[in-house]
């Protein structure tokens, strides 16, 4: 999927958040977005995923020069992992993948491949609730990562985790990147180290 930003703005109240972004995010390449904390990431983020309206500007999504203007089928495409991004608590681990999986299909054959993809298997009938931070965030990114769509956005990915998780979530990138868009939010730079191209939104002010 190719992704086309052209003049997006977004303002929350009188304050412009970022101003005509122009650009073009190409089907199977790896972005990151790139920023400090509170210059415009997480936002800009949320309207590439089609979750948050522009103030102006157009976005546009396309597979093979073919426009997708049909939201559930763009929202199919489009797996995001983030802190802020809520997860049914309610759900036992087992039960919240039987969710997921109800409506997108995912890169393995069965749940007992997703315990040992995640390594939460022990905790497969914990309610989510009970998890640590750091357990939800490789949740997030398990669900995310594993997810079959043609585009993956990440927002800081390593929050809450320790060097262990850290060079989980390595592995991650590694295996299940290839053939898809890549976008990640951050200004850590080991997490988008495989981001040859970066936007800085600093330059949207």
């Amino acid at each position: 999927m190719q992704i086309q930003l052209q003049n997006i703005s977004k303002r929350y109240g009188f304050e412009w958040i970022f101003k005509n972004v122009t650009f073009d995010f190409e089907a199977k390449n790896k972005y990151a977005i790139v920023g400090p904390n509170g210059s415009g990431k997480s936002t800009l983020l949320k309207i590439i995923s089609n979750g948050l309206v522009p103030t102006s500007g157009n976005i546009s999504y396309s597979v093979e020069n073919k426009i997708i203007k049909d939201e559930h089928k763009i929202a199919q495409e489009i797996a995001y992992a983030a802190p802020y991004i809520s997860l049914t608590e309610d759900y036992t681990l087992q039960e919240l993948y039987e969710f997921h999986t109800s409506f997108k299909k995912l890169k393995v054959e069965n749940i007992d491949a997703f315990y040992e993809v995640s390594q939460l298997g022990k905790h497969k009938h914990k309610y989510v609730k009970n998890f640590s931070s750091g357990m939800k965030q490789r949740l997030k990114l398990s669900l995310a990562f594993l997810s079959e769509t043609k585009v993956l956005l990440l927002d800081e990915p390593t929050s809450n985790f320790d060097t262990k998780a850290i060079d989980w979530y390595f592995g991650l990138i590694e295996k299940y990147t290839q053939d898809r868009l890549l976008i990640i939010g951050s200004n850590q730079a080991y997490e988008y180290d495989c981001c040859p191209t970066k936007l800085d939104v600093m330059g949207y002010k």
